[in-house]
């Protein structure tokens, strides 16, 4: 429906201009005062999105290393000159899962209580690292945006966002199974809900203050357009008053103590604390875009994303028809098309996925006038 919506706008604004948005990323002045912008991004090299919430009958197919990286966010902000002020929404995930981890899920049957009652789980999956993460927070705040002009051909771009954060789900996991043994710990910090365990909330005054920095750099001449970023470089949230759940496993449950005795554990020891202080690295990421214009009318190019060691190319033609931009892409990765159109206030891009139980989910529109 809603693109629907977004579809029938970008009719009734049908100009002969179009933006210069059909080139991804371009931060360059469009002589717009104001302008809005959301986007959806999500991508997995393995694991369909709602994997978590599907019955397991088997474990899900997956690879040695499986990672996603989901990023939704939105924007307003005024073009002030070569300067961009504006507001911004976000809420980004980056997630990384080794095989034995999600093994280990499986043979728990997706509950934690069972793990930690499951002394003998190491029998049942195969020897595996179980090292993995999950980076996730809801933020809203500020951001300016300078735009250097070098000359025609070189811009650069530096932007600073300030975050305000109310909602933190950040889990490490360590260790490793095989068939003798199965030793492991975990640390999650959070606010709101704990989504392990039931225990009870007591985070509800956890906040996150924390900045986010972007550079952009822009090539552009008659034909060629070459474009590099990266986001959230060494950018972090301080967050206070936030809880932490730790736990550790062994399933060497008899041990040899200190008196000459056998003694006896449990598989699982664990801890809750409170009111904690933790620093959240924000998730790293690149982008780049190279364009060549066959003529003033068609033009090839690639989109290029990369995070955690993944990347992901979008291989694309777009034309201009009737003074707007269309575009067809390829994600050869994951064997998505994506399609694009571009007016002079509105452009909009949707991936063919868009809305299934699949592993790229891909949707941007852009208003300015």
């Amino acid at each position: 429906m809603r693109f629907n919506v977004v579809t029938t706008l970008s009719l009734l604004l049908y100009t002969d201009s179009y933006a210069l948005s059909f080139l991804k990323n371009d931060f360059r002045d469009t002589n717009n005062t104001f302008n809005f912008k959301a986007s959806l991004d999500a991508k997995s090299n393995a694991l369909a999105f709602d994997v978590f919430e599907q019955e397991w009958q088997k474990a899900p197919e997956h690879k040695t290393n499986n990672r996603a990286l989901g990023n939704n966010y939105y924007e307003a902000y005024l073009e002030l000159g070569s300067l961009n002020i504006g507001v911004f929404k976000q809420e980004q995930v980056q997630i990384s899962m080794s095989d034995g981890f999600i093994d280990t899920w499986h043979a728990s049957n997706r509950d934690f209580l069972s793990l930690l009652l499951n002394k003998n789980v190491y029998q049942d999956i195969d020897p595996a690292s179980l090292q993995s993460s999950a980076n996730h927070y809801k933020s809203y705040g500020l951001f300016i945006q300078k735009i250097f002009t070098l000359n025609s051909k070189h811009h650069f771009s530096a932007k600073l966002r300030l975050h305000y954060a109310d909602r933190l789900n950040y889990i490490e996991v360590e260790g490793e199974t095989n068939r003798e043994k199965f030793q492991g710990s975990f640390d999650y910090y959070y606010s709101g809900e704990n989504l392990i365990s039931n225990a009870p909330n007591r985070s509800d005054t956890a906040k996150g203050l924390g900045y986010g920095i972007d550079l952009e750099y822009i090539y552009a001449d008659e034909s060629l357009y070459f474009y590099v970023g990266v986001f959230n470089l060494a950018s972090h949230i301080y967050w206070e008053n936030v809880d932490l759940m730790h736990y550790d496993f062994d399933s060497e449950v008899i041990y040899m103590g200190s008196d000459g005795y056998n003694h006896y554990r449990p598989f699982g020891t664990g801890k809750y604390e409170y009111d904690v202080d933790f620093t959240q690295k924000l998730p790293e990421y690149y982008k780049a875009t190279l364009n060549y214009a066959l003529s003033e009318n068609f033009s090839l190019g690639d989109n290029l994303d990369i995070y955690d060691g993944v990347t992901y190319n979008e291989v694309y033609g777009n034309t201009k028809v009737y003074g707007g931009r269309y575009k067809l892409g390829y994600i050869i990765e994951n064997q998505n098309v994506v399609f694009g159109a571009y007016f002079k206030y509105i452009s909009v891009e949707i991936s063919n996925s868009f809305g299934t139980a699949n592993d790229i989910l891909q949707a941007n529109c852009k208003i300015s006038f």
